[in-house]
């Protein structure tokens, strides 16, 4: 199964609503039966090994899928950073290692089918009560908080400087893989997704090293150029890129907008499959990022979904 998504948007009001925090994390749905636990991603890959500090879920209950984030927190904050050596891991004793060392926590929003039944077909109201009575609450996992008031959980958010608030409406059915108007999310950080169309070469050329990305986002089939990322490329996300770029090499340019000869010069072309976190100041006038900043790569994201919010 695949996630619902939230469809950006402003922050809708009224009695028909609850709230909750955006977390900069991962999706995951974590599928509990009598055989165990198997964790999948946005993309339905299998995650379970990635996270060992997680597995005690399968004690929790007999039957049940659960809808979360798994997070990492630096500072008491949700920290997107602190999660990327976790994020890629699927070496049994590595991954040991790391939750010994950066725990993560799951942070569950939604329950999809409990002792054998299907909810997705439920109000959330409904969902979300019968998951609040499950009482998941451990250092390893907790339900998320869910508030009445958009204005006052939006302005907790800005405060905290949290990433964002999500709105879901009381009455909506879950909607698996699809991006619904009942659920709306409200970015406070200027950041999203992109797509890795093409990289240049670092200084001097050597080795295969990146300087810096070229990047866009879809437009329904077409794929739109959204500028260039350099900053922020550390040692190990260039050793990280390379790995995932390596045998998508195309000859020429994936993107449906023509870009001018500064923006496609020197451009190693790709195809365009692989999911990059990019912080930024703002969209220019003309649809490029200002001052964008490499945040880390998604493999929990199908480069198809990757749309401008």
């Amino acid at each position: 199964m695949k996630p619902m998504l939230a469809t950006a948007g402003p922050l809708p009001d009224g009695p028909g609503w609850a709230y909750e925090l955006k977390w900069d994390g991962v999706r995951v749905l974590a599928d509990i039966a009598p055989e165990g636990l198997r964790m999948t991603g946005r993309t339905e890959h299998e995650v379970t090994l990635a996270y060992p500090e997680l597995h005690g879920l399968a004690e929790t209950c007999d039957d049940a899928l659960l809808d979360g984030e798994v997070v990492a927190f630096a500072d008491g904050r949700p920290s997107f950073a602190a999660l990327q050596p976790r994020m890629h891991v699927r070496n049994a004793p590595a991954a040991a290692h790391l939750a010994a060392m950066a725990p993560v926590t799951f942070v569950v929003f939604d329950l999809l089918r409990l002792y054998g039944v299907d909810l997705t077909a439920r109000p959330y109201s409904e969902r979300r009560a019968t998951l609040e009575r499950l009482a998941l609450e451990s250092p390893q996992w907790t339900v998320a908080p869910s508030f009445d008031d958009g204005k006052a959980t939006l302005q907790a958010c800005r405060a905290q400087q949290l990433e964002g608030v999500v709105a879901k409406r009381l009455t909506s059915p879950y909607r698996p893989g699809i991006r619904s108007a009942d659920w709306i999310k409200l970015r406070l950080k200027t950041s999203q997704e992109f797509v890795v169309g093409g990289w240049q070469r670092g200084a001097g050329g050597r080795g295969g090293s990146i300087g810096a990305l070229t990047i866009g986002y879809y437009d329904g089939a077409a794929l739109r150029y959204a500028g260039q990322v350099g900053s922020g490329l550390s040692d190990s996300s260039i050793r990280n890129l390379r790995e995932r770029l390596r045998g998508l090499a195309r000859p020429d340019s994936p993107f449906a907008d023509e870009l001018n000869r500064t923006e496609a010069r020197d451009v190693e072309w790709c195809e365009p499959v692989v999911v990059v976190e990019v912080e930024f100041s703002e969209w220019t006038p003309t649809g490029r990022l200002r001052f964008p900043v490499f945040q880390g790569i998604r493999d929990d994201k199908p480069a198809r979904e990757v749309i401008r919010e």
